[in-house]
């Protein structure tokens, strides 16, 4: 009787989950990438990996020291 308590839990669980994601509004991809696109052509002047930066010691994954092989 225990398992099948359990069982119905999961399931109920699981219904109730699937309908949150049903009332979940969604967009057409083309939408989104359309809206992804506008959005870094504006922040591209900021953006250091389309940039770079200006001086290479503001760049905080520049290499620290060099490794020497013996």
């Amino acid at each position: 009787m225990n398992k099948l308590h359990e069982g119905l839990q999961a399931q109920r669980k699981l219904v109730e989950q699937l309908r949150i994601e049903s009332a979940v509004q969604r967009l057409p991809v083309s939408e989104c990438v359309a809206e992804m696109v506008k959005y870094c052509e504006r922040h591209q002047e900021n953006d250091a990996l389309m940039n770079g930066f200006a001086k290479q010691s503001d760049n905080p994954f520049r290499e620290k020291a060099k490794c020497t092989l013996l």
